[in-house]
């Protein structure tokens, strides 16, 4: 891969997981003490940014150097986008409320499971 084409995956990552937050570029910019300027420039890949700049921006998504420079497939990036969105809403949420949504979730995974294993069973 290209150095062109690696900054242009990683800039379009970095976009794609600043709007799963529903933060702006100025936002972003003001969490990494970066201007919003360089933000934009980073998301366009028409500048190289620091490994700095990179760490700073990876701080304020809350992801690992790794998960921003990870370029996953389509799949894999669609999963982790709408994780990204559920933890965004979640982080809003009570202690009590997000007890009660771990609860569900389990719940309908073991019945989506039991489910699964019934049809197969079936079939």
């Amino acid at each position: 891969m290209h150095d062109k084409e690696f900054l242009k995956k990683i800039g379009k990552r970095i976009r794609l997981l600043r709007k799963s937050q529903e933060l702006s570029q100025e936002e972003l910019a003001e969490l990494t003490e970066l201007h919003p300027t360089y933000i934009g420039e980073i998301e366009r890949a028409t500048v190289n940014a620091s490994i700095i700049s990179f760490q700073k921006i990876a701080k304020a998504l809350n992801m690992t150097l790794t998960e921003i420079f990870n370029t996953p497939s389509q799949k894999e990036e669609e999963k982790s986008l709408i994780l990204q969105k559920i933890l965004v809403l979640l982080r809003k949420q009570d202690v009590k409320l997000l007890r009660y949504i771990e609860k569900s979730i389990t719940e309908l995974t073991e019945f989506i499971k039991t489910k699964k294993r019934k049809k197969k069973f079936e079939s």
